[in-house]
């Protein structure tokens, strides 16, 4: 059987609540109940998975049928019958993009985590072609924001340590399982691509931002006391009489700069990054539920009913499981290294300084770091002898150079912003000002190494030429895009575009043909140094897809 797609992108439809609104889905309207008696000559114990779980007559029929093809192409079934009956309604369901249940609905139904979740689902597909190019997304996808979540909340649980202090009545738990929550709404309601790691991670901050200022000073670790004592005092008789005269204009929060910053020093992110997220996406979420002039705690009830309503329409994971430690979401114990959780020494035999552990996030914002820190300061122009190399030409590329970039800088953050969630162009904007720092500083790296080994100084063939510039210009973004985990191979990665970052995603933004792109890969590879081996794998994986498929499409 040949190899078939796993695509990270999948389009989710809504969910209805378990009440009568349900009547309004697709599959309430065929059946508003499971009819008992339609179903007799099936296994008593797989129709009341079904009736557990809500589907309808037709779902029923279709997974029963299902599971009598997958009973014959096997010798011997693994596991218990209902895992697999779980694993036949899901396929069914994303098939038929029916709102029947929830993924921790089935996890719960079947009692499994969703690692162990995943590998019945897809031994369906090892032993019969019955997964559809649907079903492969929805399962990579599924278990990209998996990974996702749970790598933010391993990330959360260590940050609270080092900054709520732990008391006798453990009032401490109730404020980070708000705060948890919170963040999982405001990461819901932000971005429609919520396997963003980068982006999650700094809304994650932007909750905590929020929570740690309205703590009194006696529930925080002293880093965190002296951060926000700076800038907030307990009101005073002249600041009362003050807002009462101006009952009319309520205090907006603004962001706490130097509470903000400590906690993205705590964390290795980039503040100025964190602040765009705060002033755009985290201040629209928290204007979108009425507490951007509060200066409360949020209500937990009103939180946690608002993330209900998102679980349920989104037909996913129940991320407030990962704070409870509930085994639907617990990672398999292989996956839980002591790498993770021991520092290491460079080598067993010296004394020398603990390397920290490599957790994705620290991966990520090291390889952030590590860009930022590789790419001139000022590099949003052409240097002095990126400049003289223009000048030098026969016809000088200047304005060409500018125009494109230009043109095809509005392109790239208006489709990276649909792509991400709403208000996220401005993030666009940042990751192609990245991009095209890079762009020159590979461009000036790869026309000195051609000077020297041709003796000339005049490319002006090769710096007129609009499909060089795009293709320097897409390698650089993709680099970009690449050390931001937004496109990413690790699950597999996709050739479909719409909300799916992943390569060859730039290509279709920029209207650039894979071949072009394909060949000046192995000239940015070696006029760029500094790239990691991560980054230089991820190019060559674009190189290998582009040969093996994509150049030979119509």
């Amino acid at each position: 059987m040949p190899p078939k797609k796993r695509h990270s992108g999948v389009t989710q439809s809504r969910e209805p609540k378990p009440d009568a609104d349900s009547a309004s889905s697709p599959d309430k309207q065929d059946s508003p109940e499971l009819s008992e008696k339609k179903h007799r000559e099936k296994d008593a114990t797989f129709v009341s998975l079904c009736k557990s779980l809500h589907v309808s007559d037709l779902v029923c029929d279709r997974a029963w049928a299902l599971w009598k093809t997958v009973q014959e192409s096997m010798d011997k079934v693994p596991g218990s019958q209902e895992r697999l009956w779980g694993a036949c309604l899901f396929v069914i369901v994303t098939d038929m993009d029916i709102g029947c249940f929830t993924v921790t609905q089935v996890l719960k139904a079947v009692s499994l985590n969703l690692k162990q979740f995943l590998v019945v689902v897809r031994q369906l597909d090892v032993n019969l072609d019955t997964i559809s190019t649907k079903v492969n997304s929805a399962l990579t996808r599924l278990e990209k924001k998996y990974d996702v979540m749970l790598a933010l909340y391993q990330r959360f649980e260590k940050t609270c340590k080092n900054i709520f202090v732990l008391t006798p009545d453990g009032k401490e738990r109730e404020t980070t399982r708000t705060c948890w929550t919170m963040f999982l709404l405001s990461k819901g309601r932000a971005l429609q691509m919520e396997d963003d790691l980068v982006i999650s991670f700094q809304l994650l901050l932007c909750t905590l931002e929020l929570f740690i200022k309205r703590c009194s000073p006696d529930q925080l670790q002293p880093l965190y006391q002296s951060a926000i004592s700076k800038v907030q005092t307990p009101p005073t008789r002249t600041s009362r009489r003050s807002q009462s005269k101006a009952k009319s204009r309520p205090v907006e929060p603004e962001v706490d700069a130097q509470l903000l910053e400590t906690l993205c020093k705590d964390n290795e992110c980039n503040i100025e990054e964190v602040k765009n997220v705060y002033q755009t996406s985290f201040m629209a979420f928290l204007e979108s539920v009425d507490l951007s002039r509060s200066t409360d705690f949020p209500q937990v009830n009103f939180i946690n009913q608002q993330y209900e309503e998102h679980y349920l329409k989104s037909r996913d994971i129940d991320g407030r499981l990962f704070f409870d430690g509930d085994e639907s979401v617990l990672p398999p114990k292989v996956e839980i290294s002591q790498v993770e959780r021991t520092p290491k020494k460079n080598q067993p035999d010296e004394d020398g300084p603990m390397i920290p552990p490599q957790t994705p996030i620290r991966a990520a914002m090291t390889s952030i770091k590590m860009l930022r820190g590789d790419l001139p300061p000022n590099g949003d122009q052409p240097s002095t002898a990126l400049a003289t190399y223009f000048k030098n030409c026969t016809v000088d590329p200047t304005q060409d150079v500018q125009k494109r970039l230009e043109t095809l800088g509005q392109v790239f953050s208006q489709k990276f912003g649909e792509a991400v969630g709403p208000r996220c162009v401005v993030y666009g904007r940042q990751r192609f000002a990245l991009g095209v720092r890079l762009y020159y500083k590979v461009m000036e790296a790869m026309l000195k190494s051609e000077e020297k080994r041709l003796s000339v100084q005049n490319f002006s063939k090769l710096l007129n030429d609009s499909t060089f510039h795009t293709s320097l210009l897409a390698c650089s973004l993709e680099v970009v895009m690449a050390t931001y985990e937004e496109s990413s191979f690790k699950n597999g990665g996709s050739d479909q575009t719409g909300t799916n970052l992943c390569f060859p995603w730039i290509l279709n933004v920029l209207s650039l043909a894979a071949f072009d792109f394909y060949k000046v890969i192995e000239s940015f590879i070696k006029a760029e140094q500094t790239l990691s081996k991560d980054i230089i794998k991820h190019l060559e994986t674009c190189e290998n897809l582009i040969m093996e498929r994509i150049a030979w499409r119509t």
